[in-house]
Parts: C-alpha cells; structure tokens; sequence
C-alpha cells in the first residue's frame, strides 16, 4: 500500500501601499474541481472523521484558526482505532496551505467562535459523495483535550 501522507506548504506575504497579498508560489497547487467554505459559529462543532480514498482535499484558513487532524490508516476500510492523528494547526498569519491527498481521514475543530475555513476538493459532487466514508468523532481523539498550537 502506497502511504498517502499530508503536506504542509508555507505561503509567503507581500505588503506595499495597496494592501497584503498573501499567496502560495512554491508548487503547482493541485488540480481542483469545486472549493466551499466552513464557517463554525462556535468551538464546540467538531467535523470528524471524513475520509476519502481517491479525492484529494486542501484547506487554507480565512479567518480564525483550525485545527485539521489527519489519520493515514494502514487499512483504509477497516482503520485500526490506534492509529495516530496528525495535527495542523492552520491561521491566516501563518499562512498555511494543507493539501490531504485521498486515503486519509480528516477531523476539524476551529479555535476561536466564527473561524472560517476554505476547503478545495479534487473531485465534482457528486463522485466525492461515492468517496465518501465516515469514522465516529472520538474513534481516534478526544476533541476537548485538543490545544491549538501556533
């Protein structure tokens, strides 16, 4: 089995007159079909654990700050409750772009009431709905002893 894992990219900022521009130059940024928004009114919403065995998912924050917890499992269709989450921890200052290629799990939780988080996805609607697998929430973390670390 080919492991899958997550990468983290850095973006850089340009400031002049005229505002900020905040951009990602250093990679060829994936190839995808459909973007939304998630925006949690609160920090109790927890999205987790949505997997995807084929499409490729990225996340870049607006506002706020998220964490994005990532489970690379040996066995995709029968993870293994041991497995180890990692963890980003993603802000609009450091400007983070996370790609998550398919055959991962990802679990959400922002950090501070009204985070808004950009997320692009590889596939169209409807094939990501028949990409789609579900884990329970605290199968690999208990969500409330989560701290976000800058």
């Amino acid at each position: 089995m080919t492991v899958k894992k997550p990468t983290l990219h850095v973006g850089e900022t340009y400031t002049d007159s005229r505002g900020i521009l905040k951009y990602i130059n250093e990679e060829e940024p994936g190839h995808y079909r459909r973007f939304y928004l998630i925006i949690h009114p609160d920090i109790s919403a927890i999205r987790a654990w949505q997997g995807h065995k084929k499409e490729e998912k990225a996340f870049y924050v607006i506002s706020g700050s998220f964490v994005i917890a990532v489970v690379n499992p040996e066995n995709f269709d029968t993870p293994d409750d041991n497995e180890k989450p990692e963890f980003f921890s993603l802000t609009p200052e450091n400007n983070y772009f996370l790609r998550v290629p398919g055959g991962n799990y990802t679990g959400i939780k922002a950090f501070i009431p009204g985070s808004t988080l950009l997320v692009l996805s590889g596939l169209d609607l409807a094939a990501s709905k028949e990409d789609d697998f579900r884990q329970p929430s605290d199968k690999w973390v208990d969500w409330n002893t989560i701290l976000f670390n800058s």
